[in-house]
């Protein structure tokens, strides 16, 4: 996700009238927190409060309300604060969770301290049942560790060809952040997982992420090792350029021997999206297409009328009853949920609403998820970070909204 944001946070923090890019695969202040050091500010516990719905969502029953993923790893004086939260089932009944920035913090006297940042990305594997919210350990060596790769040919944004890596101008580090994941139907043992190419600037409050490149990597979750690539598809440019946002693709679906992916773009941005799109391509589901440039026409997906589109970031998926977008709209935690029952046909606005938890006295919810494993017939499982959740920039949780 899903796919990227461009709004801000910090900067509307500041200044309602200031517009920010976001720090993290989806939008979270992760450099900000990897650098802030410790931290001694109060901070909710595990224990969720309720938040106000849109008078357009349906109502919900539900107790699942910013409920915390947790990971065995993390105790009362140990807590892990990541960005994303992406999931795929694999066929060992396991689902697997791919997170961004990760930040791994240890209580002591004085608060919470910084123990170790991680950028790019960190996983976690669960056993999960349909309706609850999953726990799980780190994968693969049950501690946090830096999933896929950390990328060697991403540059500075000021044009001077200088690679991105602390120590050149203002480069806090390059990464690639994961934006989706799904089994490949013609080997189960290898995950598709697509990712973003970044490059941080700046530390704390200032800083900020410029996406250059796109590209996969196939993951092999048996013998825990990357089959193949990373392929950056869309190469960043020695000029840093900027990669637009409808070529950072993610959320991929195979259906009858195709793949097809999905990005977003927002046009009118204020503290929100006023007016976007989202886009798809589709594609023979193999590598080959893949590797292609030439495979990566987006096309833009319509609505029936009953909504349209505004996002800040996408997350798209088949659940049990049918194909979902689910559409972050702002930064206090505004969605909407489309459907539709194929990929050829419009999308329906079903519900909209406001994330539990949402109106935080830190900052603003970010990387909203869906996830179908988790979800129910009438309600759809989501995820996102509520920075009021544990140390740094908050802790990643799960909602049931209606569907």
């Amino acid at each position: 996700m899903q796919v990227r944001v461009t709004v801000g946070i910090v900067g509307i923090l500041a200044c309602a009238i200031s517009v920010t890019p976001l720090i993290g695969p989806a939008g979270g202040n992760v450099a900000a927190a990897a650098v802030a050091g410790p931290s001694t500010a109060t901070v909710r516990s595990r224990v969720a409060r309720p938040a106000a719905v849109s008078s357009r969502a349906k109502n919900s029953t539900s107790d699942i309300r910013a409920v915390a993923v947790w990971s065995s790893y993390e105790t009362a004086n140990r807590e892990i604060s990541r960005d994303i939260g992406i999931s795929v089932v694999l066929p060992d009944g396991h689902e697997l969770w791919l997170f961004g920035d990760t930040s791994i913090y240890k209580r002591n006297k004085g608060g919470w301290g910084g123990l170790r940042f991680i950028d790019g990305s960190t996983a976690l594997e669960a056993r999960f049942t349909r309706g609850q919210v999953p726990h799980g350990g780190e994968y693969p060596s049950g501690q946090p560790t830096r999933f896929i790769p950390v990328p060697d040919d991403v540059y500075l944004t000021d044009g001077s060809g200088r690679t991105c890596v602390r120590g050149n101008g203002n480069a806090a580090f390059a990464a690639r952040w994961p934006t989706g994941a799904a089994v490949m139907p013609t080997d189960s043992s290898q995950l598709l997982i697509t990712y973003s190419e970044v490059c941080v600037t700046g530390g704390g409050a200032s800083a900020q992420q410029q996406p250059e490149g796109w590209g996969y990597l196939l993951y092999n979750w048996r013998t825990h090792h990357i089959d193949q690539g990373p392929v950056d598809v869309f190469k960043p440019s020695a000029d840093g350029a900027l990669l637009a946002s409808s070529y950072v693709f993610g959320s991929p679906i195979f259906d009858n021997g195709n793949l097809t992916l999905f990005s977003s773009t927002c046009v009118a941005q204020y503290l929100g999206c006023g007016t976007g799109q989202v886009l798809s391509v589709t594609m023979p589901a193999t590598t080959a297409a893949l590797d292609d440039p030439a495979s990566y026409n987006p096309n833009q997906l319509s609505t029936d009328g009953s909504g349209s589109w505004a996002p800040l970031s996408i997350s798209v998926a088949r659940y049990s009853t049918g194909l979902r977008i689910i559409e972050w709209t702002s930064i206090v935690g505004t969605y909407d949920i489309f459907s539709t029952s194929t990929l050829a046909t419009p999308w329906h606005l079903d519900a909209s609403g406001t994330l539990p938890g949402c109106q935080t006295h830190k900052q603003f919810c970010f990387a909203l998820q869906g996830h179908p494993e988790l979800s129910t017939a009438s309600q759809v499982f989501v995820s996102y970070v509520d920075p009021d959740v544990g140390p740094g920039m908050g802790h990643v949780v799960m909602s049931a909204v209606p569907d």
